[in-house]
């Protein structure tokens, strides 16, 4: 079986999967709500502006990290924006999960190689 095939079986188990009815369900509703889901993108924005700013070890700008604050106690307080953002979450770990699965056994790229001959 082509690997196309393998990876198509793949997206069609995954979208009958309990996690990602859940997800499809939690988003409807979410699409249904203009306000909490501006809410929740803007949380997510903020966020990933937020996380990315760490992760670059550049300063998170103290209106950022207050505005974010002031997001998440509201997503907390706000049942479909944190039910989503749960399920988003799971998905998103499952995802993770089996990339690390198919990279796993494969020995790409050079920098392993190159390490190996060093050391």
């Amino acid at each position: 079986m082509a690997v196309y095939d393998l990876a198509h079986k793949l997206g069609e188990q995954l979208k009958k999967s309990e996690e990602y009815e859940e997800y499809q369900k939690y988003r409807q509703e979410l699409l249904k709500d203009e306000e909490t889901r501006k809410m929740v993108e803007d949380y997510q924005n903020i966020s990933f502006r937020v996380n990315s700013a760490k992760a670059w070890g550049q300063e998170v700008k103290e209106e950022d990290q207050k505005k974010l604050k002031k997001l998440e106690e509201l997503v907390q307080l706000n049942n479909k924006a944190r039910k989503y953002l749960e399920v988003e979450s799971r998905i998103s770990i499952i995802l993770q999960d089996i990339q690390k699965i198919i990279f796993e056994d494969l020995d790409l790229g050079l920098l392993q190689d190159s390490e190996e001959e060093d050391g």
